[in-house]
């Protein structure tokens, strides 16, 4: 199982940096990490000397770079959001929890648009944009007690803020792909 976890790791690592080679850049707090992360790995590639098996070779060295950048990757079933865990004093899972020293998230308490090592992509709007138009559709309700509207407003800003954030770095408009 670890290691079909693994190759899916991988695999998300891989589509990553394809959609970052296209110039469809992640979003959210641990963007900017990740974005030199990738430069990093384009610039390894750049500069290795290719054998006589130039193709194969440069897929096999990418694979092993992107395989070491995926071994930080975590995904949370209820989180639309990739987690990049690489520092635990820097998880606001763990913070929230008190529990800095843990070795792993905690996905329950998984809040991407404010922990540092959370990026958002393309993938991930198809869960953010409905949160965005369902609460707008009880925010107009005028049957929608004021005090859940105002208990909904500042979470409906979240999920704008990440929808408009995926948006601009995957250079759609409006929030579509």
């Amino acid at each position: 199982m670890e290691r079909e976890q693994e190759e899916i790791h991988l695999k998300l690592t891989a589509e990553a940096f394809e959609d970052f080679r296209a110039g469809h850049m992640p979003a959210g707090p641990g963007a900017r990490e990740l974005i030199k992360a990738f430069e990093h790995i384009d610039a390894e590639l750049k500069g290795h000397e290719a054998g006589t098996a130039v193709v194969l070779e440069a897929e096999r060295r990418l694979e092993n770079l992107l395989r070491q950048q995926s071994r930080h990757l975590h995904l949370h079933l209820q989180a639309a959001n990739y987690c990049w865990f690489r520092d635990p004093h820097k998880a606001q899972c763990l913070k929230l929890a008190g529990t800095p020293d843990a070795t792993k998230p905690l996905g329950v308490l998984c809040d991407s648009a404010r922990c540092p090592q959370a990026t958002h992509h393309g993938c991930h709007l198809p869960v953010w944009q409905p949160q965005v138009d369902t609460g707008n559709v009880f925010l107009d309700n005028p049957r929608f007690p004021k005090g859940e509207k105002a208990r909904l407003k500042p979470e409906l800003e979240r999920a704008q803020r990440v929808v408009d954030e995926i948006s601009t770095a995957a250079g759609t408009a409006g929030g579509e792909e």
